[in-house]
């Protein structure tokens, strides 16, 4: 059925249970799964004025996506005993285009099936951050399949 599955993590509790899910449907379609990380160059910076518009900044993301990924992946090993794939990616212009550059990367590696965490938010806070999942369903031409929880958000891997 499914060849290639991608699902996007960000550390934290509802992206893990999505991982989870793609990691069981990947196993019973015997389907390559990647695991993607988009990181947000505009929060990181925001966090620390030291590493806006350095070497430093992508740096920095690079070893923070690594972290979630590597998390993410012993965590399929351990719970199903599957391997994935990793990719790590960046964005400055926050969660729309973070989508746009996970959309972009489902199509140009041929993804069936993009899977997906929904954090649930509502009222100001989502119209204050919006909805990256919102934003995937725009633009995909990709079945997205989008695991909601309902336990508090915790992050899980998220590394300082």
């Amino acid at each position: 059925m499914y060849q290639h599955i991608v699902s996007a993590i960000d550390g934290s509790h509802n992206a893990e249970k999505a991982m989870l899910h793609a990691g069981r449907i990947a196993k019973t379609c015997h389907a390559r799964l990647t695991l993607v990380h988009v990181s947000n160059l505009q929060d990181i910076s925001n966090m620390d004025v030291d590493l806006t518009a350095t070497p430093l900044l992508h740096q920095h993301a690079q070893q923070r996506s690594r972290a979630i990924l590597e998390n993410a992946q012993n965590r399929l090993k351990e719970e199903l005993g599957i391997d994935c794939e990793l990719h790590c990616a960046e964005s400055w212009h926050g969660r729309r285009d973070m989508a746009t550059v996970l959309v972009d990367f489902a199509s140009e590696h041929e993804a069936d099936l993009i899977v997906l965490g929904r954090h649930g938010r509502s009222g100001f806070r989502h119209i204050l951050m919006g909805s990256f999942v919102e934003n995937v369903l725009r633009t995909t031409r990709c079945p997205l399949l989008v695991i909601r929880s309902t336990d508090p958000e915790a992050p899980v891997w998220a590394t300082p």
